[in-house]
This record gives C-alpha cells, structure tokens and sequence, in this order.
C-alpha cells in the first residue's frame, strides 16, 4: 500500500483526488488543507507554517505527495506576492524537504503558462504566459527524475461555494440566463475525476519530468458549453456564440512513455454527472 498526502485536500482538484484516489488503487491517502475539520488522516494546517510541515513530512515516510495548492488567476494577478509564494516557492520547497528520500512529489500545473497566442503547444514549446498567474506557475514546476509535474486544466465540482472554476459558474446559472459561449477560444483539458486516474497511473508507471495530460482534440467554450447543458441542465440554458474573443491554449504531448488515454469530453463529463450525483454536491 502506498501511502499519500495531498496538499489542499479543500480545493477544486484536492478534494476529488483525496476521495477518489483510494478507490483506485491500494492506497492509504491523507489531507492537508487549512479550516478542515481534523480526522486521523485530515491535518488542519496552513502550509505557511513549513517547519510544521516539514515535521510531518519527516515523520510520514510518504511515498508520494500530491500538490494541489495554487493561487488562482485573478488573486495571483491582485496579491503578487501569495502568488510567488505559493506557485513559485513552494512547489520548490516540498521538492527540496523530500529530495534525498523516495517520496515522490506529483505537482500540478496549468496551461495558462502559455499565452494562447499559437495553440497545440507541446512539453517543449516557450512558455510565453504573461501575467503574475502564468509567470508564477511557470517557475514552479518541477522537472527531475524523481518528480513529476503534470501539466493540464481541469474543471470540475467543487466544495467552496465561492469557487471560481467554469464548470462551478456555469452550475451557478438560473435555467432562464444567456450565456455567451466562445467559438475561437480553444481548450483541449480534462475533469478532475480524470485528472485523479492520471495521477494514479503516473505513480503505477513510476512517470518523472514534465508531462501534458491533455485531449488529443481541442474544444471550443462554446462547444464546451454545450456539452454542460446538455449533460448537467437538460439543455435548458440559452448558450449564443460569441466569436469576439480569439485564444488557443490547447496543448499536446510528445512525450510516448506515458501508457494512457484520456476520454473524450463527453464521456469525461457523463462520468463526473454520476460523481456529483454520488457525493452529493450542492448543484
């Protein structure tokens, strides 16, 4: 059994890989995040405090920690220096406390560390990404032989109603609103059900560097939109194409050592529907 601690057990992507990750394998999985009502494997701690941190690190023996910790875009953008602190610095801190050991530390990024500008970006393009948000979490991935930085986007549920992810905003809709739908920005992500098999598979397969979970085909904001209604509000949404803003941060891996296959976008989506309807959320 492998034991696993993952940071930001509260958040968007934290929350799911905690519950879902030891349904996947063999598994002893615990939680930091801060506010959290403690168990025997939840830590209430604000990861601020790294020499607590650090202690429970040392005395864990953990073969893999799992970050999903980040300051998000507009936060990052209006306080800088959480910004720098915790996508830049402590990516790079957990991989400096765990280096002369066997823990594995599995970070995850974002594509928003490229600017859109050109589409279809592979592991080895510039990452031209401006903005605090994109400057912060380009210089905290990791990329080593022993750890592993996954780079994708994600939507999916959410615990804090105040979230600000797509998936969450558009389940906050009333039925009777328009929405505009994007027909030229272009995304090719995954939902975080998807993202906790990745994860799973990257520690069976023992993968390292930096790699890009994506899908092989790109989708519009519109088209994704679309999908949402359809899947989540019986298409009881009116969705109008909009065709003013122009944006393709889709990616692609050249990396051939990783054996997985994401699934297209409507099964990722019918499979988080059966998710929400299972861990009751409130939508």
């Amino acid at each position: 059994m492998k034991k696993v601690l993952v940071l930001g057990a509260k958040g968007m992507a934290g929350h799911v890989v905690l519950k879902l990750l030891p349904q996947l394998g063999s598994y002893d999985v615990w939680g930091i995040a801060r506010n959290i009502d403690e168990s025997d494997r939840l830590i209430n701690l604000d990861v601020k405090n790294t020499d607590k941190l650090s202690a429970i690190v040392a005395s864990h023996n953990f073969d893999c920690i799992i970050n999903c910790i980040g300051i998000l875009n507009k936060e990052a953008e209006d306080n800088p220096d959480k910004a720098i602190w915790f996508n830049s610095y402590f990516p790079h801190f957990i991989e400096s406390i765990t280096r002369n050991t066997s823990t594995k530390v599995i970070h995850i990024s974002t594509d928003c560390v490229f600017s859109g500008k050109m589409g279809a970006y592979t592991e080895n393009d510039l990452k031209d990404g401006y903005g605090f948000y994109a400057q912060s979490k380009n210089l905290g991935e990791l990329d080593n032989n022993k750890d592993l930085t996954l780079r994708t986007s994600i939507i999916g549920p959410e615990v804090n109603e105040n979230g600000i992810g797509l998936f969450h905003w558009f389940m906050s809709q009333n039925n009777d609103v328009e929405l505009k739908g994007f027909t030229h920005a272009f995304w090719s992500g995954i939902t975080t059900i998807e993202l906790t098999k990745t994860i799973h598979a990257a520690i069976e397969q023992n993968i390292t560097g930096l790699i890009q979970i994506t899908q092989k085909n790109k989708i519009d904001k519109y088209s994704l939109l679309q999908l949402f209604n359809t899947i989540f509000k019986s298409g009881l949404i009116s969705i109008r194409p909009n065709s003013d803003y122009h944006v393709d941060k889709s990616m692609v891996s050249i990396r051939t050592d990783f054996n997985y296959k994401t699934p297209e976008y409507d099964a990722m989506l019918l499979e988080m529907k059966q998710w929400i309807e299972q861990n009751n959320y409130k939508y």
